[in-house]
């Protein structure tokens, strides 16, 4: 499967998972020769068709052959891949349990084992800027460190994996665990994993899932 078949793929389970709505939210991976392949802006992910996706060069963030405009979120896929070599796929969603969670500028801590395993500790809310600006990515980068997902302030979440097949794996288990969280808060206090589970599930984290 070629880089655009494989974003066009990908944003489909997207939107199949109720991750975004209509062509909000976005997906990008690396595609070869220095470029990334991204999905369009305002096009439905319903009707999205591999064609539809453009091949950006990584250098100069300009579009090679393709006759539809890039998500207005390129800075901030351009701003991931140019700091973090190592990552293969952005996956950027407005999930509304996440959503939820970046109004109220909250942090998701890890209250289940696997978002150890997956994320590799709590993730954190990066400051606001306005959608589709340079800003974004600058926080973002400033805010993910070394873990694989990132909470928009107001705005939704950003995952990164090593493939898109990762990357969204992270933005579903996200949702889910936003979730919980969620529904947790409305009874009383979470209570957070005990030291040793945190440290253990760091450690799968490092061996497994750490992209460096």
């Amino acid at each position: 499967m070629n880089p655009r078949e494989s974003v066009a793929l990908h944003a489909k389970k997207m939107w199949a998972a109720g991750l975004v709505a209509g062509s909000a939210g976005n997906v990008s991976c690396r595609a070869g020769e220095g470029r990334i392949a991204i999905t369009p802006t305002t096009v439905q992910y319903d009707a999205l068709v591999p064609d539809d996706v453009v091949l950006i060069d990584l250098q100069t963030g300009e579009a090679v052959e393709s006759n539809r405009e890039p998500s207005y979120e390129l800075p901030l896929h351009l701003a991931v891949y140019r700091s973090h070599p190592e990552v293969g796929a952005v996956v950027h969603t407005h999930s509304p349990c996440v959503t939820a969670l970046s109004v109220l500028r909250r942090p998701l801590p890890p209250v289940l084992d696997e978002m150890m395993v997956f994320f590799g500790g709590q993730i954190e809310v990066a400051e606001y800027a306005f959608t589709g600006t340079e800003a974004v990515g600058t926080n973002v980068i400033r805010t993910l460190g070394d873990r694989t997902a990132v909470i928009l302030a107001n705005h939704g979440n950003v995952c990164v994996g090593r493939d898109l097949e990762q990357a969204l794996h992270l933005a579903v288990a996200m949702e889910a665990g936003a979730r919980i969280y969620l529904e947790a808060l409305r009874i009383g206090e979470p209570v957070p994993l005990p030291n040793e589970s945190i440290v253990a599930g760091r450690r799968l984290f490092e061996t497994r899932n750490k992209l460096h």
